[in-house]
């Protein structure tokens, strides 16, 4: 009997990516000086010192990094920043185990879903140069003339969230299907679960252990 398509999600930043996205892609946007650079440290530190307190939540820490960096930028200036980061973390900072496995979903018909915390608008070129199906991603704000705006559209697309948002699409999938999950990180701990598959891909010592409790599997994307 042929087994059905699956619905499969990655996450993205250290998943498929060998690294996190965002700050490089803010400093891709605006190379600025060593000087520059720690004056808008500077700014940010109030909120910073608050995420990290537990205070200020993670929507309102890339609220101010967006304020600081690129607000402002019309919409046609963020996708070209979009495609050239995308293009230039494309040729070295994507794992290799990550392109095997995205083609080996492909090759058997799977439904291919990218899920991340990180803004849509690199997001979907991310999604677009792998071939995914759909993206699920941290909605980006726009103003009457298309420009970016300092503001987290809904909610952002982290642990539970992200769940609940993967679980709304795959709820409205015409038929049930058979899900995968991937993902580096503990914040997507229940996502794992929640999967028929779940796989802990490169994970620090706390997934790890947090994977090999529920019997989840483990890869190294540097390694295959």
């Amino acid at each position: 009997m042929l087994q059905r398509p699956s619905t499969v999600v990655f996450d993205l930043d250290r998943t498929i990516t060998r690294a996190g996205t965002w700050t490089p892609f803010l400093w891709y946007c605006k190379p600025l000086t060593t000087l520059a650079r720690l004056w808008h440290f500077v700014q940010g530190l109030p909120t910073a010192l608050g995420y990290f307190a537990g205070r200020v939540p993670r929507s309102m820490l890339k609220e101010r990094m967006v304020q600081l960096w690129i607000a402002g930028a019309p919409r046609e200036q963020v996708e070209a920043w979009s495609d050239g980061f995308v293009a230039h973390w494309m040729r070295s900072r994507v794992r290799p185990g990550a392109l095997k496995a995205i083609e080996r979903h492909r090759a058997a018909g799977d439904h291919l879903v990218l899920a991340t915390a990180s803004f849509d608008f690199y997001a979907q070129e991310f999604a677009e140069r792998l071939g995914f199906d759909h993206v699920i991603a941290t909605g980006s704000a726009w103003d009457n003339d298309n420009r970016l705006l300092p503001r987290v559209e809904g909610e952002n697309c982290y642990g539970e969230a992200k769940l609940a948002a993967v679980k709304a699409y795959v709820d409205r999938m015409p038929s049930s299907t058979r899900t995968v999950a991937y993902s580096d990180h503990y914040s997507d701990l229940a996502l794992l679960r929640w999967a028929h598959e779940g796989v802990a891909v490169n994970p620090d010592a706390k997934l790890r252990r947090a994977a090999e409790a529920n019997n989840l599997s483990v890869v190294d994307w540097d390694a295959a």
